[in-house]
């Protein structure tokens, strides 16, 4: 999708810069075009800079897919006791046991 992105911006952009400075007794060079160019630009660069960069990004084939089992693991709750995975998933005091448990990851720590 992000290469179609690039791909349309290019072509805005050499349509834009045909009809500005094709014809010059019409357009004369006005600042639009030239503005609308290096937006152009600007898009096609960002666009390729994503591309690149999100091909560096490690593969996630190792990650947990949904509805798969995590291996238990400790984290600490809101008032700072440490809870493992499992304790989480526990029955407590008859009430039944959650079927899942969703975990929300900020980054930083505030």
């Amino acid at each position: 999708m992000s290469l179609c992105f690039a791909v349309l911006a290019l072509i805005f952009l050499v349509t834009g810069l045909l009809r500005a400075f094709g014809r010059p007794q019409v357009y004369r060079g006005k600042a639009l075009s030239v503005l609308l160019s290096v937006v152009a630009l600007l898009a096609i660069g960002l666009t390729a800079f994503a591309f690149v960069t999100a091909r560096k990004l490690p593969s996630s084939t190792a990650a947990p897919q949904v509805g798969q089992r995590v291996p238990d693991f400790m984290l600490s709750d809101t008032s700072g006791k440490r809870l493992s995975l499992d304790q989480l998933l526990a029955a407590n005091s008859g009430s039944p046991a959650p079927k899942a448990v969703l975990l929300i990851f900020y980054r930083g720590y505030w």
